[in-house]
């Protein structure tokens, strides 16, 4: 019993295997010049491949040639020269469902229950193509010095008049003091925290109470006035201030 069980195990993954070969070989198909714009040539090369792989022995005349051939490019327009021959390919490996039988006669006949059974196929494909998640385009990344002179530029180009605008402060004052450009000593400490408080000061001074209490608060949190010495420092180091 166990014997059996493995048996169809190996079975079920070996139709699983072939139901994804042939879905991406049908999907690979899709590339291709259409068959309302293939060349004479190409067609007739795809069609003696046809004839071949179906074992089509007495081949068509000229004039049923015209005839075979006005029928597939303006019954199959759209559909690619890879996708006409892929379909004959799939219908003699018995993966369509579809009597491949021809009798002697490649007819617009048969060529309409072969390509009609592709095309069921096609469709579940392209079906599957338009759920399956694209892959996202990854945004080209910034070198650290590209990041720090998009935010230099941003703000010297700006009105530069209150250095609580500067963008981005985290990042480029890390990158910065990492390069050693920006050197903090004890001194530079202690005049950026106090220009830094008389701006703030200044501000609530022009405040309603309502505001000026709120932003009192603010001023209350040494992250925040952290935050805002980094902003100052970039801006010293923007205006070439010495430290």
């Amino acid at each position: 019993m166990p014997q059996a069980v493995q048996a169809n195990k190996e079975l079920t993954a070996s139709k699983i295997g072939s139901i994804v070969d042939t879905d991406k070989q049908i999907e690979e198909s899709f590339e291709g010049e259409k068959l309302l714009t293939i060349d004479v040539s190409t067609l007739k090369s795809t069609l003696a491949y046809i004839f071949q792989l179906i074992g089509l022995t007495k081949l068509p005349e000229k004039e049923e040639f015209l005839v075979i051939e006005d029928f597939i490019r303006t019954t199959y327009p759209n559909f690619t020269i890879n996708e006409f021959r892929l379909a004959f390919k799939l219908a003699v490996q018995r993966k369509l469902e579809c009597d491949i039988e021809h009798y002697e006669k490649f007819s617009p006949k048969y060529i309409s229950q072969i390509m009609s059974a592709y095309k069921g196929k096609a469709v579940e494909v392209r079906k599957y193509m338009s759920y399956r998640p694209q892959k996202e385009i990854e945004a080209p990344k910034l070198t650290d010095n590209e990041i720090v002179k998009f935010t230099q530029d941003a703000w010297l180009s700006s009105k530069r008049d209150d250095f609580n605008k500067i963008i981005n402060a985290d990042k480029v004052f890390q990158i910065l003091y990492s390069q050693g450009k920006i050197k903090l000593s004890n001194t530079f400490i202690e005049e950026t925290i106090k220009i830094v408080k008389a701006d703030n000061a200044e501000k609530i001074s022009k405040m309603n109470i309502f505001d000026a209490k709120e932003y009192s608060m603010k001023c209350r949190d040494d992250f925040f006035i952290e935050q805002q010495c980094k902003k100052l420092a970039l801006v010293r180091y923007f205006e070439n201030i010495p430290n």
